[in-house]
């Protein structure tokens, strides 16, 4: 007969099975997962790009996002409008949103450039907030009208969505976060540091006060 495992094992695994599962919920819902390259990140900013705050900031985020992306959603939600209130409105840092499609779906794409194109030359925080809270309309008829109507209303963002601009953008995003092998949004890269998933507020601050620091002295 095969030698009987002790009851204490047993548990000892019981435990160390409880805490492997509890640190992972804890990464995925309310912590990050830290990369740090040994070389730079070459990241720039594009005209593009969805930018809060100050070019005067002393520090950049740079967030790959998506409206599909839930954990997106819950940044922009719960940790955004105080991350505004207390840092980004003071000048001390400046968010800067690079939208990615990981799903090659067409109506995915281009909602992902209609944003952009009005963000950069018509009224952008309504359809933000279309997309941040309803983003499953992307693939219903009416949201394709509304691109339409943008497109005939505004001659910069009919150029910015047909003349490939915003294809070339949206690309270009795409080939960066699969440069740096990631998987998944919310990504954050600060101070050539990469930050992989959603954290609360609090959290959020503690890396902000953090990589402050960094840039600061």
């Amino acid at each position: 007969m095969g030698k009987r495992i002790k009851k204490p094992t047993i548990w000892l695994y019981i435990l160390l099975a409880i805490f492997i599962i509890t640190t992972i919920v804890w990464y995925i819902n309310d912590g990050f997962l830290e990369k740090k390259l040994r070389t730079k990140i070459d990241i720039q900013e594009h005209e593009l790009d969805i930018v809060y705050g100050s070019d005067s900031a002393d520090l950049t985020i740079f967030l790959f996002s998506n409206y599909s992306c839930s954990f997106c959603r819950k940044f922009f939600a719960f940790v955004y409008p105080k991350l505004k209130e207390e840092y980004i409105d003071h000048g001390k840092i400046k968010l800067v949103v690079k939208p990615v499609d990981l799903t090659n779906n067409k109506n995915v794409i281009n909602s992902l450039k209609i944003a952009v194109c009005i963000n950069e030359y018509g009224k952008f925080e309504k359809l933000n907030k279309l997309l941040l809270f309803e983003p499953k309309v992307v693939y219903n008829e009416e949201f394709s009208n509304l691109i339409d109507e943008f497109i005939e209303k505004d001659i910069f963002v009919a150029e910015c969505m047909l003349g490939g601009e915003s294809d070339e953008y949206i690309v270009e995003n795409i080939l960066k976060f699969q440069s740096l092998k990631l998987t998944g949004t919310p990504i954050f890269i600060i101070n050539n540091k990469i930050y992989k998933g959603y954290s609360d507020y609090e959290n959020f601050k503690k890396l902000i006060e953090k990589e402050l620091s960094y840039t600061l002295h």
